[in-house]
């Protein structure tokens, strides 16, 4: 267990350098001048050229690439990711404001999808070819193809503007998070049920299940000892993926209901160009993808031995 959790630990260092390396060669390419538009937030209008100089001097603008890189990664590794440069305030501390908000919408949604998708494709592969088989997969189906923005805007029509029974608009009540976590949940919903049907299906198939029902053990006897234990990995190990997606990928979400999440903030950043924050979101994404897999491995491995030797 501790040389696969070496390893592990090893990926996940490899991967994050990596991301650390594209945030900062976006950061490095990004149009204008940092020292100037900082200048320009602290309040200074117009700018002097000798601040400007002065400026370039502090943060290093002028030296070579990778001198910059090495500084900007040691910064990082601290926490900070530099300074807006629309408020000139830290972007960790405007990220670590938004980021419950996120967490909170992205487990609710994540336990949402959980809690539907895993009965209902147990079910479906219990009852193969039947009428919940069929309405799984149509679930399933409806999930993946309907677009997230499309399903959130008929969700405002219907439930807001319509039969108003939520508000429009996200916010941090129970009445608020309804829509947000719902809309963000189909998707995770579809691949969830699907996995979940087909990883069941597999397992019934298992000679050794065959065995245990000619024994004559029941049905739930079978399932809380044969099935269950053998569709967890699969199924922990893409829930969480989908944790980590909803955590990064709900920013499309969060812009149309103005949930006040880290994904609100990154795209007001791109649409005024304000690079460090919109660097710093790509940054903290890449540490939630490493963090959440990571995590899943281990768990993946404490439950199931066969994970570590694989």
């Amino acid at each position: 267990m501790l040389a696969y959790l070496a390893g592990r630990l090893g990926w996940a260092a490899v991967v994050m350098l990596v991301v650390s390396v594209l945030a900062f060669g976006l950061y490095a390419l990004a149009p204008g001048d940092p020292a100037r538009l900082l200048l320009s937030a602290s309040g200074m209008n117009p700018v002097p050229e000798e601040a400007v100089v002065a400026k370039r001097a502090e943060m290093g603008l002028d030296d070579p690439l990778v001198v910059r890189y090495l500084s900007w990664l040691r910064g990082a590794v601290q926490g900070d990711l530099g300074r807006s440069f629309r408020s000139y305030q830290p972007v960790t501390g405007l990220y670590l404001e938004r980021l419950p908000a996120t967490i909170l919408l992205a487990t609710l949604a994540t336990l949402l999808s959980c809690i539907v998708a895993v009965p209902l494709g147990t079910l479906a592969a219990y009852q193969r070819g039947g009428p919940l088989d069929t309405l799984a997969q149509l679930i399933a189906a409806l999930g993946v193809a309907l677009p997230s923005f499309w399903v959130a805007l008929i969700a405002m029509f219907v439930f807001a503007a319509t039969l108003q029974w939520l508000p429009a608009f996200g916010s941090l009540t129970p009445q608020g998070i309804v829509m947000p976590a719902g809309v963000l949940a189909l998707a995770n919903l579809a691949v969830l049920t699907r996995l979940t049907r087909a990883t069941v299906l597999d397992v019934l198939g298992q000679e050794y299940v065959t065995v245990a029902r000619a024994k004559g053990l029941r049905t739930t006897a079978i399932a809380r000892r044969h099935v269950l234990p053998n569709v967890i990995v699969p199924i922990l190990t893409v829930l969480g993926l989908e944790l980590a997606h909803a955590l990064t990928g709900a920013i499309v979400i969060e812009y149309i209901f103005a949930w006040p999440g880290v994904g609100k903030l990154a795209v007001d950043a791109a649409l005024l160009g304000d690079v460090p924050i919109v660097i710093g979101c790509a940054t903290l994404a890449g540490l939630a993808f490493v963090i959440v897999n990571l995590t899943v491995d281990i768990g993946a491995a404490a439950l199931d031995p066969r994970v570590r030797r694989a």
